[in-house]
Order: structure tokens, then C-alpha cells, then sequence
């Protein structure tokens, strides 16, 4: 192979969506959302922006967020960006390819995908972003970096943002099992090329985040729809919520049913089909599950002020094969085995590769987050290359790593930090 996967990726030409690939990934996406019933509203006529050069901002709630979104957006020149890991899988690398996907490191610059991104638009085509870079892990807004803006007001196109309601609750961050209920989807053209010109790019920053903003527990509590599936709506929740509002304790929460229950102090909570928690026993139940994990980010940020916080886990450090396409978890190329430790001063891995020693360091700067994945492991990037840590302990509880990670790159980042704070202190 003359060049890796990775090269082959990135410095590939971005061309139009395959017209037959599109129609058929259309056709599917049709059948997906009647079978999901999702309802589609719009402030404007999307015939009127046809053929002009758009951008498609959209919210991240749901891992199929890009099935109602690109589906309700209703046009068949979008190049979506993707984040470069969900790219290189088999089964999807090729039908991506055909379908103009442009790959992007997250939380990365990436002058090579923002050059590809306003090609599309010189061209009239449309682009469709998640400016959150990943989906909400708790049901709300996720940050949106302030460089989303500059790019705006750079591209001289159509801003279009889209929002949805009731998608993370019926499919939600720490569980694969999908819900019934209702998904609403709305469209909004907040920005003409001509507006763009009369806006600052901090004041589109703070447009755009005002318009995409979501939270759907809180929606919940008014609209109360139901949402139900074959499994109750707490299991998994121990996924990221690890700490007891009661006793405080870490790591000590599980799931019974439809309950999350505190095994050092006793302290239970019911979730029903609305989200709700309901009949808790014991004191300090949060208003929401939302409210409950921004507590926790809250007490994680305090505990990574000590100058003796760490945090340390026994695995293996790995990345994506680029020689060729395979099945998880065959496509990893692991390149340490040892133990992570995370400090206020970044990440280190130290182990051994064949009997040799192999040993890593990421600083607390150059790493945004240790993202959680409900597969078992945690994923970052480091100066545009990929990383996965896998624990040597299945089931591992990560949240925590997820957010000390953010938490201490927050101390070095001005501007991320004060992204942060735009939505989670809400």
C-alpha cells in the first residue's frame, strides 16, 4: 500500500456525495425516521437555499443525530465532517468515501479539513457539522469551540442550525438500548451571507450557542413524553453517574432494575419513563440527571486543584491500525502495556512493548478530554494522531478520567475554559 489509511484519508480530494450512494443512504434514512417517527420543523423554506453554499450546524444529543438531521435537512450535495476514528472502520470506510465524508481530528486545529470544508462552499455545496465534536453525555449542551465562529463568518454562506428534542432520551449516552418516544427535530436559518457581514464572530459565537442549546431532561419536565424500551431507563446510568449525593462516596453506585442505589450508605433512586427520579430514599437527590453529573464536574474540578491529585489505571495503550481495515477490536496496534496516570500536569503511560520499554507522555494542554466510550475504553487525541486507553479491568467505571481530563486542560486553556463555562454553569 503506497500510503497509510490515515494519509490516504486526509489528503484524499473531497468530491461531491456519489449521486446513487446518496439516494440509497437517503432512501434508508427515510425508512429510519418514519420507523422512529420524527417530527421536522423549519423557520424557512429549504427550497429557497438550494444550491447555495450552506452550512448545517447541528446538535449533538444523540448518537443518531446525524440520521434525523442530514435526513430533515433535505439536501443531497452535504458533506458531512466526521470525526477521523469513526471513518476508519470496515464496513463504512469505502461508503464514506462515497459519500464525501471530510475527516477531522477533534479538538485538534486542522487546517487540511478546513481548507476541504471551504472548498465545498466555493463550490456551492453544503456542509454538515457537529460543532460539539461529540455527543452530550448527559443530555445537554456540550461545548462549542469559540474557532466555530471565525469559520463562520469566513465561510459568505448559509447558516443553518439544527436542534433536537427528545433524542438523547431515547438514545442515551451510557446505554445501546434505543427507547420509544418522541424525537423532534427543528431547522433554523440563523445566518445569510449577508448577515454574516454585520456580526462580530463573538457575537455569532454567542448566536449560534444560544440557538443550538438543548437540554433535554429539562424539556421533559414539561412536555412529559414517555420513553421505553427492553430495558429500564437506569440501566447503564452507572456509567456516568459514579458519585452518591448522599454519602458522597465514589464508585459505589449500581443499577437494580429501574433503581440506582448507593451500596455504602443505602441511597436509591427510581427512574421512570419520563427521566424522572423519583422515590429516592435518603438526602441530596439532584432535580435531574443532568444536574446530578454537572454536580460531579463540579467536585471533580475541585479535586484537581490539589498539587498531589492522581488518578491511575493498569492497561493498554493503544491506536488505529492504518495497514488495513478491521473488525474491533482487531483494529487496534497496541503500543504499551503498563499503567496511565493523570496528574494536573497532563497523562503519562508507562509499560513495555515486547519486552522493551514503551513509555508516553501527553501534556495536560495538548489533550482535551479523555473521552468515555461505552465499548470500555478511553479515546483522545494528541497533536492529530488517535489513542485509545483499554482498561485491564472490563467494566471499568471511566466518567471520572473523562472529567478530571477536561478538567485539568481547562487550567491551561483560557478560552476552552470559558467555553466550558458558557454551558455548563447554566
Amino acid at each position: 500500500m503506497k500510503n497509510d489509511l490515515k494519509k490516504r484519508l486526509v489528503n484524499r480530494e473531497i468530491k461531491k456525495p456519489d449521486p446513487i450512494v446518496m439516494a440509497v443512504f437517503m432512501w434508508l434514512l427515510r425508512i429510519l425516521n418514519r420507523s422512529y417517527k420524527v417530527q421536522f420543523s423549519y423557520d424557512y423554506d429549504p427550497e429557497s437555499i438550494k444550491g447555495q453554499p450552506t452550512v448545517l450546524l447541528s446538535s449533538h444529543a444523540s448518537r443518531l443525530e446525524f440520521i434525523y438531521t442530514l435526513y430533515g435537512f433535505g439536501r443531497k450535495d452535504v458533506n458531512m465532517v466526521c470525526g477521523f476514528q469513526n471513518i476508519l472502520q470496515k464496513g463504512l470506510y469505502h461508503v464514506m468515501i462515497k459519500l464525501g465524508v471530510i475527516s477531522k481530528y477533534l479538538y485538534q486545529p486542522d487546517l487540511a479539513c478546513v481548507k476541504n470544508m471551504l472548498k465545498v462552499l466555493k463550490r456551492n455545496g453544503a456542509l454538515g457539522l457537529f460543532p460539539e465534536g461529540i455527543q452530550s453525555t448527559s443530555g445537554s449542551t456540550h461545548p462549542i469551540n469559540p474557532a466555530t465562529a471565525q469559520f463562520i463568518k469566513k465561510s459568505k454562506a448559509n447558516i443553518v442550525v439544527c436542534t433536537s428534542k427528545g433524542a438523547y432520551l431515547a438514545t442515551n449516552r451510557y446505554s445501546s438500548d434505543r427507547k420509544k418516544g418522541y424525537i423532534g427535530i427543528s431547522y433554523s436559518l440563523l445566518f445569510t451571507p449577508q448577515m454574516l457581514d454585520e456580526f462580530t464572530e463573538e457575537q455569532i459565537y454567542s448566536m449560534i450557542l444560544q440557538k443550538i442549546q438543548y437540554n433535554d431532561f429539562a424539556f421533559n419536565k414539561v412536555a412529559r413524553h414517555k420513553y421505553t424500551g427492553k430495558k429500564p431507563n437506569a440501566y447503564g446510568i452507572d456509567k456516568i453517574l459514579f458519585m452518591c449525593p448522599d454519602c458522597k462516596r465514589e464508585h459505589t453506585l449500581h443499577t437494580e432494575n429501574d433503581y440506582l442505589v448507593c451500596e455504602s450508605c443505602g441511597f436509591s433512586v427510581r427512574i421512570n419513563e419520563y427521566y424522572d427520579l423519583v422515590d429516592a430514599k435518603g438526602n441530596g437527590c439532584p432535580e435531574d440527571i443532568d444536574k446530578w453529573y454537572k454536580w460531579q464536574r463540579k467536585s471533580v474540578a475541585e479535586q484537581i486543584t490539589s498539587d498531589d491529585f492522581e488518578m491511575v489505571l493498569r492497561g493498554s495503550l493503544c491506536t488505529l491500525r492504518l495497514d488495513k481495515l478491521s473488525p474491533p477490536p482487531k483494529n487496534r496496534k497496541i503500543l504499551s502495556v503498563g499503567t496511565a496516570r493523570l496528574t494536573r500536569e497532563g497523562l503519562t503511560f508507562n509499560g513495555v512493548l515486547d519486552k522493551e520499554n514503551a513509555d508516553f507522555s501527553f501534556g495536560a494542554k495538548s489533550v482535551y478530554s479523555l473521552t468515555f466510550s461505552t465499548k470500555g475504553y478511553l479515546e483522545f487525541y494528541c497533536n492529530n494522531d488517535y489513542y485509545m486507553i483499554v482498561p485491564e479491568e472490563k467494566d471499568t467505571c471511566l466518567i471520572k478520567w473523562t472529567l478530571a481530563a477536561e478538567e485539568i486542560h481547562n487550567l491551561y486553556d483560557e478560552k476552552w475554559r470559558s467555553a466550558c463555562a458558557d454551558v455548563y454553569n447554566t
